[in-house]
């Protein structure tokens, strides 16, 4: 199953800077079950002595039964914990938990204003406006984005944030109304994809050279040497593997053979 794509990192913009889903499935504190998402719930971190890191956020999970999916740090950049369509041990509610996507906030400052700096909400509600348009499908509204308190008893995500709401929920519909149409179509000036048998050792073609110069113009570049640019071989694998990953691909689905979305995602020019 395919995980969907970097939110950010086809913009330019903040991109998922850590992927820390390995250390947080070690700790059995998340639900490698897939489910329909309908939702997202934003959370504040509520940590009780300092502002809450990537890591410090993933050390408290590893103590107590919880975890969320993405954390957005102090500094706007996310990590994700969990992967989008399963269920993470965040908002004490199983139906909640079923079918929202859970997005962590780092707090500006701690008891009793738990702030959250404008850098922080406002690349949460961007996360968020991509999540709706690109795995829920819907646009983000007040009867589909939430805070924490939205499923159980508690304060979560702080009186601030409840405050901010309605900047937060139109900072989610403007990334919505900008992510929902921004998948690349293959043009008239782009090369169609050849299909995956046409990827088999010894391959020679102008395709695979074209391919290579756009994957080290990606920093996709893992070929040693760069020689014979037009044969398809280990180096040709191991470049687009690493393009698989940068847009979001993971396991069987960044072997490094191209597929018809990654391929369309390259924009390789007519050769």
């Amino acid at each position: 199953m395919r995980t969907p794509p970097d939110p950010f990192a086809a913009q330019g913009s903040v991109g998922v800077r850590s992927a820390l889903i390995d250390e947080l499935s070690a700790t059995g504190h998340v639900t490698h079950k897939p489910y329909r998402k309908t939702s997202v719930t934003l959370h504040h971190n509520d940590g009780k002595t300092s502002r809450l890191s990537y890591q410090g956020v993933l050390n408290g999970w590893k103590t107590r039964p919880a975890s969320a999916h993405f954390d957005v740090d102090s500094a706007g950049a996310v990590a994700q914990y969990v992967r989008v369509n399963e269920y993470a041990w965040a908002v004490r509610d199983i139906a909640g938990n079923q079918s929202s996507i859970s997005i962590e906030m780092a707090n500006a400052t701690l008891a009793p204003g738990w702030t959250v700096a404008e850098t922080t909400w406002n690349n949460a509600a961007r996360l968020a406006g991509w999540l709706f348009a690109k795995v829920i499908g819907e646009r983000p509204s007040k009867s589909n984005l939430f805070y924490h308190h939205h499923w159980s008893s508690t304060e979560c995500a702080g009186s601030y944030m409840d405050k901010i709401y309605d900047k937060v929920l139109a900072a989610a519909q403007e990334a919505y109304d900008h992510f929902k149409d921004s998948h690349p179509v293959p043009g008239p000036d782009t090369e169609p994809f050849p299909g995956a048998s046409f990827f088999h050792a010894g391959q020679k073609s102008p395709i695979i050279a074209a391919m290579h110069q756009r994957l080290v113009a990606e920093g996709c570049n893992r070929y040693q040497p760069s020689t014979n640019t037009d044969i398809w071989g280990p180096g040709d694998v191991k470049s687009y593997a690493a393009w698989q990953e940068k847009l979001g691909f993971q396991g069987d689905d960044a072997n490094g053979i191209p597929g018809k979305t990654s391929w369309d995602e390259l924009q390789l020019p007519n050769v």
